[in-house]
């Protein structure tokens, strides 16, 4: 049991996760062995784990479900599945944090593509949208706002006054990029930490810090070895339990992201601090695109990964337009001529040049010594002089 529920033997929290262990042990047969041992005895879990024995983790009553698929950030891409009502209850968690930023029932959202950066016409076709559907908030990640941010300073071009704030998503969130984004649309930029799998986690709760949403998550820092819980205010893996999701029960479930959780001494709130990891890029000799815009083969790496017994996946760029793909399976990779072949295309799309691609298997893919993730992308290009 955690330090948390140790020192509060009366907090509400530990009724709701003793409550979730009984249910989840009478429902999923991966859990029907820890029946009656209380939730802090429920193992860790992750992704991999729950691919390689899906059937015993699927509600055996699911309903119609909605599918999406993970990004692959720690190298292993998943299928996620949601009913309407769960949905419907993330919806509602997500509309509730945004609430506190004065957004309305009825609203506008401008929704940034990952392509945005390496489409600097994109940039253009945004700021147009934003001046004609004057929405009452942006999101994207944070190198997509910032571009778009630098865009408007550049051209001095206004934001409209139906802007409430921006919202970053699924990077670490630079200050300088802060600085600009809040410079250029004149409101707040928000953070925001979520997964697919479960969607909101944690946000920004308006003194810079990440507030762990405890009415959809709990969430824990672990040990990545021994998967058991470390004290407040130490570094573990994140790993969150929700209290939503039935379809997929994710319960102590390993993120791969790196952090570590207090409490607020005057709020009670419990804070979230990530350790920052420098977004990676794909260089160019005149600048660089950002590897998000791989994102667009989510899906074509997860078929991969059920119907070749690809277990992870890894693009490393070794020159401005030579790339190597790794891929931990035991199959030939002459067997992935025609992987080679799209995903050639694809980088010479990207990067406006032609790209060169080397196919190598390995039994499994190094995860980054500072995230603890094996990530979908990494640049093994020295850096730049000057750059650091």
């Amino acid at each position: 049991m955690t330090d948390r529920l140790r020192e509060c033997p009366a907090d509400p929290m530990e009724g709701r996760l003793r409550s979730l262990a009984d249910e989840i042990c009478a429902l999923y047969p991966y859990y029907k062995p820890y029946a009656g041992l209380g939730f802090d005895r429920l193992p860790v879990t992750d992704k991999r784990t729950m691919a390689a024995r899906r059937a015993e983790f699927e509600h055996p009553n699911p309903g119609k479900l909605f599918e999406s698929f993970t990004s692959g950030s720690t190298g292993v891409p998943f299928r996620c599945v949601k009913s309407a009502e769960e949905r419907w209850k993330l919806s509602l968690a997500l509309y509730k944090r945004r609430k506190r930023w004065g957004l309305p029932a009825k609203h506008g959202m401008l929704l940034l593509s990952n392509r945005l950066l390496a489409e600097p016409k994109s940039l253009a076709r945004c700021a147009e949208r934003l001046a004609r559907e004057r929405p009452h908030f942006v999101q994207g990640r944070a190198s997509a706002l910032h571009a778009l941010a630098e865009f408007l300073l550049e051209r001095g071009i206004p934001a409209p006054d139906s802007l409430l704030f921006a919202q970053n998503w699924g990077e670490y969130l630079h200050p300088r990029q802060k600085r600009a984004v809040e410079e250029a649309l004149g409101v707040p930029f928000v953070d925001y930490y979520g997964l697919e799998e479960v969607w909101g986690v944690a946000y920004s709760n308006g003194q810079g810090s990440l507030e762990v949403d405890e009415d959809s998550v709990y969430a824990e820092a672990v040990d990545p070895g021994t998967g058991q819980p470390v004290p407040d205010g130490e570094y573990g893996e994140i790993a969150v339990t929700s209290f939503a999701m039935r379809s997929l029960p994710f319960v102590r479930y390993r993120t791969g992201d790196i952090g570590r959780l207090r409490t607020d001494p005057e709020t009670g709130k419990r804070l979230l601090q990530l350790l920052p990891v420098r977004a990676s890029q794909i260089r160019l000799p005149d600048g660089a695109i950002h590897a998000a815009t791989l994102r667009y083969l989510d899906k074509f790496f997860w078929e991969l990964s059920v119907e070749r017994g690809v277990r992870q996946y890894q693009i490393v760029q070794l020159a401005y337009s030579e790339f190597k793909l790794l891929l931990a399976t035991e199959t030939d990779p002459r067997e992935f001529d025609a992987l080679r072949d799209k995903l050639v295309q694809f980088l010479g799309q990207s990067i406006g040049a032609p790209a060169a691609l080397l196919v190598e298997t390995v039994p499994f893919i190094e995860p980054d010594p500072d995230s603890g993730k094996a990530h979908s992308f990494v640049c093994r290009m020295e850096p730049r002089e000057g750059t650091g």
